[in-house]
Parts: C-alpha cells; structure tokens; sequence
C-alpha cells in the first residue's frame, strides 16, 4: 500500500469505528467517513455516488454486475483474455444451460470486433478493458462501436487494471457495470467497488439489512472504503508521473535483460514498444518449460513473478488466453509474467533482469532436450 494510505487507515483504525448504520455519533462519523470515499471515488471516475456500490473483491463486483445484466435466455459474449473470474462466470452460465461465445483474440491479445455476431441481439458482453496476463490494452472506442453495431446489448467491463495505467471516465466506457479494485492502486485488499449506469438495475447477490443502498447486505468495511479512495486519489495525482517511472523502468530491463531467443523466450501480448500495453509490464513464452516452475526458480532466487497459466485440481493447465492468441501448447504451459510498481527502482529492474537471465539459463540447461 501507499505510505499515506497506511497512515489514514492506520489513523482511523486508532480512532475508532462505529456501524455507519447506526444513529449514535460514532455511527454518524463512519458514515461520514463512507459518503466521503463515495464521494471521492465518484468525482475520479465521473459518476454520481449513488452509482457505486462497495464490495469485497472486484470478482465479487464482477459477479454482481453480471448477475444484474444476464438473464439465462441472453447469450453472455467474452473472450479467453479476460480474468479467470470472468472466464469463471461464463462457465457458470454455460454450465446453466446459458450460451457462451468466445470472441477470438489476435496475436497481440487485441479482441476482434470485426467478428461479432448480429445474429443474437440484446447479448451481454463480459471484457475487461486491459489484460493483466499479457498487458494488451484493447482499442475500446473502436471495440464499443463494433459491440452496438452488431446490435449487442449490456457491457460489464473490468477496468481493475486499466485504472493503474489511465484515468478512466466511467460513463464514456459505455458499461452497464464497470468494476474497479483497490489493490492495483496502492490501496487496501479486501475493497473494490461497481459502478453502475445511471438508473440500471443492480439485483443483490447478498442481501441483507439494506445497506449499499439495498445492494449488496453487511455492514460497509469503511476503512478499506476510505483506504480505497485515499489511494486512487493519490495514484491519479500522479499517473503521468508514474507511467514514466515505469517505462524508464522496463526499458533498464529490457536492455539488462538483452535477446530473449538465447533464453528460449517469446513475447506475448502487445510489443512492448508500443502504446498499447499496460506501464511496467512485461510477459513471455517458454515452450520447454513449466510457468509454474520457472516462477518457483525465480523465486528461489528472489524474484516475484508469476505465470499466465493455472492450477486447477492440482494438474497446470495451458493458458486460454496464449492459445487463443495463436501460441502453442507448450508456449501456453510457459507462461512468465513480471511487473514493476511506484517503489521499484532502476536498479531493481537491471538486478532482476540479470536474475531472470541467470536462472533461465541455468534451469534450461536442465532440462532435456
């Protein structure tokens, strides 16, 4: 988390915390101190507070913005990119009985709009507005206007990484249900929150005393709200500032890091040199070996990384986003993603580079041919 986050929440957490439904004093505080970070969160996104409703994760937002759009009649449209939250619903639709269609990705991860169906109008579309596997962030303007001319109905958009890179208006997204997380912004876990559309319809998954306006039932986790509205504020401050960090950053990496053929490494996602890809992210391909194993040898050796592909009931599956993306099985088993935040220097970024250099030669050695 951000220092000053820690400082605020650490500072209301002294002071104490009523139930912001309560009608003593404490109770009116908190629920001061809720109004605020609503109201905070509401002015960076261009929306009106009463479009937010506070979760717990941005999957849970997800779910409940979806819950809110679909119908089982409706066809639920997605991709292979998207988050495995996402792609986790879709199942649950289709396991429902519900029709599922999988846009197809190009080989930079970029959806393909040119491929809608005009053939299933009123289809509620499921995307997020940037891939954190693979960083490829997806030409919305042109992607929404191919959504509305194949007649497609409802959007819920995940914008949790999308909001670390760029300031994100809400409303010109054209979402039905937008969700964005806390975490990625140098906020608290256990917060996020999803906006809604004017007017739209929200239907609790939990329901309860009717707080978040009948939305979502349990008592509001106010200090993550206000360590969640704290942070965004302070990472919009200085987006621009941090963006530039982080470019100067991958490119010490890239050049410490030198040729990726040497490594057995291929690029996946949006080039790097391009615009279109997430600040401080960086992701490969490596066909002879396990993504789950070369972030245990990087570990090993200090470096936190992580793998585009899953475990599921314990056997690692090949990621859905790389073989949609045209990789092969073994490049999708391989997947290595690295990322640098704020706190990470130059010196960081060359030391891990050399790192990663070191460890994959070593375990490729290894491996047998």
């Amino acid at each position: 988390m951000l220092p000053e986050v820690v400082d605020v929440m650490a500072d209301l957490q002294r002071a104490g915390i009523g139930n912001p439904n309560g009608g003593h004093t404490e109770a009116r505080r908190a629920r001061a101190i809720l109004d605020d970070a609503r109201a905070s969160l509401a002015e960076d996104f261009s929306v009106e507070p009463r479009q937010i409703t506070f979760t717990a994760t941005a999957s849970e937002a997800l779910a409940l913005g979806l819950h809110s759009a679909l119908t089982p009649t409706l066809t639920l449209v997605t991709s292979a990119g998207e988050h495995r939250g996402s792609r986790a619903l879709a199942a649950q639709h289709a396991a429902a009985g519900g029709a599922v269609e999988l846009l197809a990705l190009d080989p930079h991860g970029v959806m393909q709009g040119a491929a809608l169906r005009t053939d299933r109008p009123g289809a509620v579309g499921l995307f997020a507005l940037a891939s954190g596997e693979v960083g490829t962030i997806q030409p919305w303007a042109s992607f929404t206007t191919a959504w509305r001319t194949s007649g497609g109905g409802a959007l819920v958009v995940d914008a949790v990484q999308a909001a670390y890179h760029h300031a994100v208006d809400a409303q010109a997204t054209g979402a039905a249900h937008l969700v964005v997380g806390s975490a990625k912004v140098g906020g608290p876990f256990g917060i996020a929150a999803l906006i809604s559309a004017p007017d739209t319809k929200v239907r609790p998954l939990i329901v309860g005393g009717g707080q978040e306006r009948g939305r979502r039932g349990g008592t509001e986790a106010v200090v993550l709200a206000a360590g969640f509205a704290a942070a965004y504020r302070a990472h919009l401050l200085r987006a621009a500032q941090t963006r530039q960090h982080l470019t100067v950053l991958t490119d010490a990496f890239d050049d410490a890091l030198g040729p990726l053929a040497p490594l057995g490494l291929v690029p996946t996602g949006a080039p790097f040199t391009s615009g279109t890809r997430l600040a401080g992210h960086r992701s490969y391909a490596a066909d002879w070996a396990l993504g789950d194993d070369l972030v245990a040898a990087l570990d090993h050796a200090g470096i936190a990384a992580s793998t585009g592909s899953a475990c599921i009931s314990g056997s690692r599956e090949p990621s859905e986003a790389l073989r949609a993306m045209g990789h092969s099985e073994g490049e999708s088993r391989g997947g290595l993603r690295i990322t640098f935040g704020c706190p990470s220097t130059v010196e960081e970024a060359r030391h891990a580079a050399m790192v990663v250099r070191s460890v994959l030669e070593r375990v490729r050695t290894a491996v047998p041919a």
